[in-house]
């Protein structure tokens, strides 16, 4: 599978993007990533939030200028910040450890987020928090 992003602005979310999520009222969400506070993280968009939205540091954060996924997607399940094989890198701290796309079930929807081994689950955005998800899934190439 190829990936390729494209750099999008105010929620705007460019023809090809797939979907990768929803909210509780089923409406779609796509993977988005974000250049903050040194890093690149994943997170999520959608036309309302104005903004890409993404898990740092306690609080779910809205960056203006963003990247979105394209392509067809593939999830493998995962649980206790684990990686499996094959997941695609997408971002990355302030320090360069890499961090990767997860989605993960949460309040009646399926919110996209990042993973990484010391987190110790999948971080999603979510009212106005960052949240940790034991359960979740990451994106991987075949």
């Amino acid at each position: 599978m190829a990936y390729t992003w494209k750099k999008a602005s105010g929620g705007r979310v460019p023809d090809g993007a797939a979907v990768a999520g929803f909210e509780a009222n089923g409406e779609p969400l796509f993977v988005a990533r974000a250049a903050y506070q040194g890093g690149i993280h994943p997170g999520k968009v959608r036309l309302a939030f104005g903004a890409a939205n993404i898990p740092y540091g306690g609080a779910e954060v809205k960056v203006a200028d963003y990247e979105v996924l394209l392509g067809e997607v593939r999830w493998v399940k995962a649980s206790g910040g684990r990686v499996p094989d094959g997941a695609v890198v997408a971002g990355f701290e302030a320090n360069g450890e890499p961090l990767f796309v997860a989605r993960a079930t949460y309040q009646g929807g399926i919110h996209p987020g990042k993973v990484r081994l010391a987190f110790g689950a999948a971080n999603i955005p979510y009212g106005g928090k960052e949240v940790k998800v034991a359960e979740y899934e990451v994106l991987v190439n075949d």
